[in-house]
């Protein structure tokens, strides 16, 4: 009959079952179920030896923080649950090795929910181990979900001396301390075994997290599983401390069958995050594992059930706990946002999760239809609001919608994400780039950047935007360190080769700007940088000829044809770029969308009085196109004119 260890108030354990503890310790730790999960065996050995020393006062979930984790004493426990989940880590692996194993040492290790001090079952030798109701692994997570712990520690876990028989033969007693001297020398060799490992943690502060894969059985679900990946590579990315690889060069190794030292190599990382998604229902199971690209050799690996409308909060707690592992310090602010408390309903975020794959193929009129369902169905999913900010964004700065519309529009998604959560760093983000497009508030669209950065320094669009914003500003030498950290975050995205080439091409560096756009060409055959800064490059330098034919292949859109116009007058074919002045004239009157453009069209004519006159109805409808005013290459010839530096103040730009 099993027998747990009694109240620690009256008898401690023997030395020889001490020794049968750390003996069977060890054995855990060198078992299949513990040796990829370093935190893992050190919480074990933590709370195992802390309860033989007979310090069970210490085994409380705020001092665990501060001794293994480096929390601060008085660390927010309700909002950082990495004691919690680590706990909840280790009961599933005692499970997990408890049903694999043949082994009948003779004593079983537990750790009851709501505790952290283990409990020794003390069983015949021989008997095959047993497990209780709560060390299931569903018993266990569900316990640890509830993130609470008992006020002082349950006598009842803590341990004791087990008093043998009152009665024994000779025999018997021989017998047991033949067994005991021989368990204590196996104790002693494992000891010794482990001792002889390496116990340096991998020192891992680059990252990528591949796509997940799908095994739910349905290509259809294929966007449920990127969308797991994707939330998982926002989540990581808040921590400082750790360089995360953006999801557009993540996603482009997606089936890929190259090995992961090869995907580190490509992407100057030295871990590899990969795992797989099954959702049936609203049932949903995540396996995750940790690789050292240095090595190929797995650290750490976690599996976890869910119901979809938890995931978000899950996902949270699966950053910590590869954070953890890596011991990356993680800020009070980024631990309570990964510890996000608000739960999603499966709908909501089954319309995002579909809205999120449409953003990403670039339509993001199909993309705004799905955020706008998932707000309707839940009014406070902060992401959709960021999300929806971000589409209304994108179709005002392309030109596809009216300028104002679409940048108010934005403004009000954007706090409203804010609102509801102001450490989400794409709401800050977002309005940032409504209030330089809507408001040319440029101190205050600063201060949104440098928030967001703050929150997510990872976030490679946020860097892409405010090298943007510092260009425009005429910080050339910050708008390229800005660019260069944006292609370190997303090196396989052809749109961080342009970003940095436009940063080059705005500070008239032209050579430099195609030099990067043409390696990046012939760096992979599938990453195809802007047209439009290919052709905006060849114009400044005077090849004419090839910018006319890369903006040919481009859309009809304002911004595309202003410069092919004044491509066209700066070649001498002035009938092509007047034909084109007519287009655009048509297009103001329809939506006012098209003023900046005639502007460059009449400067590349030589016409300049017709130029400022476009300017100025440029600023009376707020186009866009000014924001450029004080850099755009194509205005040079209107620099020294008065007018010029006028309206450059008027935009709120220093001249």
């Amino acid at each position: 009959m099993a027998t747990p260890s009694p109240d620690p108030g009256t008898q401690q354990l023997s030395d020889e079952q001490q020794a049968l503890v750390r003996g069977h310790m060890e054995e855990l730790m060198g078992s299949r179920a513990f040796a990829v999960s370093r935190r893992t065996q050190d919480f074990l050995r933590l709370i195992v030896e802390q309860t033989l020393a007979g310090e069970i006062d210490a085994l409380r979930e705020r001092m665990i923080g501060a001794k293994m984790f480096h929390r601060p004493v008085d660390y927010d426990t309700a909002n950082d649950s990495v004691v919690r989940v680590t706990a909840t880590e280790l009961r599933k692996k005692l499970a997990q090795y408890y049903l694999e194993s043949d082994s009948g040492s003779g004593l079983r290790i537990e750790v009851p929910p709501g505790s952290y001090v283990p409990r020794f079952i003390f069983e015949p030798p021989g008997t095959r181990h047993r497990l209780e109701k709560e060390t299931s692994p569903l018993f266990t997570e569900k316990a640890a979900e509830r993130g609470t712990e008992p006020a002082n520690p349950p006598l009842a876990s803590a341990t004791g001396k087990v008093a043998p028989p009152a009665r024994r033969t000779r025999r018997v007693l021989l017998g047991s301390a033949a067994g005991l001297c021989l368990l204590g020398l196996l104790a002693f060799l494992q000891w010794k075994s482990w001792q002889g490992r390496p116990t340096v943690r991998p020192e891992i502060r680059s990252i990528v997290v591949l796509p997940f894969e799908n095994l739910s059985g349905d290509p259809k679900q294929d966007y449920f599983a990127d969308g797991m990946t994707e939330v998982l590579i926002s989540d990581l990315g808040q921590i400082s401390s750790l360089r995360v690889t953006s999801r557009t060069s993540a996603m482009s190794f997606k089936a890929t069958r190259k090995a992961l030292p090869e995907i580190a190599r490509d992407l100057s990382v030295e871990g590899v995050v990969e795992g797989s998604v099954a959702r049936e229902g609203s049932q949903v199971r995540i396996t995750v594992r940790l690789i050292d690209a240095k090595n190929d050799r797995q650290v750490w690996a976690e599996s976890f059930s869910r119901n979809a409308t938890d995931l978000l909060v899950s996902e949270g707690e699966l950053a910590q706990a590869i954070a953890n592992e890596l011991s990356l310090t993680i800020s009070p602010q980024t631990q309570a946002h990964l510890a996000r408390a608000h739960s999603i309903t499966i709908e909501a975020e089954d319309l995002y999760l579909h809205g999120m794959l449409f953003f990403h193929e670039g339509n993001s009129s199909g993309a705004m239809d799905y955020f706008q369902k998932a707000i309707r169905a839940d009014a406070n999913f902060a992401g959709a609001y960021a999300a929806l900010a971000s589409c209304y964004g994108m179709l005002g700065e392309g030109g596809w919608m009216p300028y104002r519309e679409a940048f108010s529009n934005q403004k009000s998604a954007a706090e409203r994400a804010i609102e509801l959560d102001d450490s989400l760093a794409e709401g800050h983000a977002e309005l940032a780039a409504a209030l330089m497009n809507l408001n040319w508030d440029w101190s205050g669209a600063g201060k949104e950047f440098q928030r967001a950065l703050a929150l997510n320094p990872n976030l490679a669009t946020v860097h892409d935007r405010y090298a943007g914003y510092l260009s425009r500003m005429g910080n050339h030498t910050a708008a390229i360190e800005e660019a260069r950290v944006e292609i370190g975050l997303d090196p396989l995205c052809a749109r961080s080769a342009s970003n940095l080439a436009y940063v080059y091409y705005f500070s008239r560096q032209y050579d430099q700007a195609l030099a990067i756009l043409k390696q990046a060409e012939a760096k992979d055959a599938n990453l195809h940088p802007d047209i439009f800064a290919f052709a905006d490059v060849y114009a400044e330098k005077g090849m004419y000829r090839e910018s006319i034919a890369e903006f040919q292949q481009m859309s009809s859109n304002p911004h595309a044809l202003g410069h092919l116009g004044n491509a066209y007058a700066r070649a001498g074919q002035e009938a092509s770029a007047r034909k084109i002045l007519a287009q655009l004239e048509d297009r103001v009157q329809k939506d006012g969308l098209g003023a900046y453009e005639i502007a460059l069209i009449h400067t590349g004519l030589g016409e300049k009085n017709e130029a400022f006159a476009w300017l100025q109805k440029a600023f009376d409808r707020h186009d866009r196109g000014l924001m450029f005013l004080k850099v755009d290459p194509p205005l040079e010839p209107l620099r020294s004119d008065r007018r010029f530096g006028e309206l450059v103040r008027r935009v709120g730009l220093v001249p």
